[in-house]
């Protein structure tokens, strides 16, 4: 119950955190703001990747930083390829879906090498940053969206994992996943997705709920693919600055996958240009 209260505190002040970002729209704190995240993140995932050293955690923190920003830039300028290259991350994440079915059928697929794990950072930290600031650029109800349903979906599967869990998701990646907790997770995005849709009624039901339910499928994803990188590292948690999450990746895990795809399906509907 300890838990569940600080897990459930950890990701309230996340998503008012994120909320604040979001509301900041052409304010230069937002883009400071969500860089020191991303800062963060990088440093973490620094060391998921073998670095020792906090000169060499920060460095590679400092590039992802800078790429996020150049791709962001690249991205504004030719709108017309922003679509194919949604297309193409998503494509990186049927590729990691695949990963993780390996892994836990055949437990192949494990990489320990730095440079490596470093490139799988990166491919995993850009996309989700250029992701949320072009959505938060575009239009500040589907970025708030986006925070809501995956913070509630990982609440829901958490709680309904804990009282109905019976069934293993992907024991091999992450022991306390399970069946029961992944549909709850899928019924509280989808309830909270509708009453996003009582908020903004010129979206089309069938096509939103479609988006939302494709969105939580990919933060799924992400938390367990941020799972399985932590099993390769042998670590429980990527960090210990958010209580009941761990660190700021154990956050930010489900974001990863669920950004990149949910950009993908609003500019495939039509919902962003």
């Amino acid at each position: 119950m300890r838990l569940l209260s600080s897990r459930l505190l950890t990701g309230v002040c996340a998503f008012a955190a994120f909320a604040a970002f979001g509301l900041m729209a052409q304010d230069p704190v937002a883009s400071i703001f969500f860089l020191g995240v991303l800062f963060l993140a990088g440093i973490e995932w620094g060391g998921l990747s073998g670095l020792q050293s906090i000169c060499g955690k920060t460095l590679y923190s400092l590039l992802i930083c800078i790429l996020s920003v150049v791709v962001l830039d690249l991205s504004t300028l030719a709108q017309e390829n922003r679509q194919l290259a949604a297309y193409l991350i998503l494509v990186l994440w049927l590729a990691a879906l695949f990963w993780l079915a390996l892994y836990q059928k055949t437990g192949k697929g494990i990489i320990t090498n730095k440079i490596r794990l470093g490139a799988v950072g990166a491919l995993v930290l850009v996309p989700m940053a250029v992701s949320v600031m072009t959505i938060k650029n575009s239009n500040l109800y589907f970025l708030l969206s986006l925070i809501l349903v995956v913070s509630c979906s990982d609440i829901f599967a958490f709680v309904g994992g804990k009282l109905f869990g019976r069934r293993k998701l992907m024991p091999n990646v992450s022991p306390g996943k399970t069946w029961e907790g992944l549909i709850f997770g899928m019924l509280g995005a989808m309830f909270i997705g509708n009453l996003l849709y009582l908020a903004n009624p010129v979206l089309n039901l069938y096509i939103w709920n479609a988006v939302v339910a494709i969105t939580t499928l990919a933060a799924v994803v992400g938390d367990l693919f941020e799972s399985m990188i932590k099993r390769f590292r042998k670590v429980k948690n990527s960090g210990t600055v958010l209580p009941g999450h761990g660190g700021v990746l154990d956050r930010l895990d489900s974001l990863c996958a669920a950004a990149p795809v949910y950009l993908c399906a609003l500019l495939h509907v039509g919902y962003i240009t």
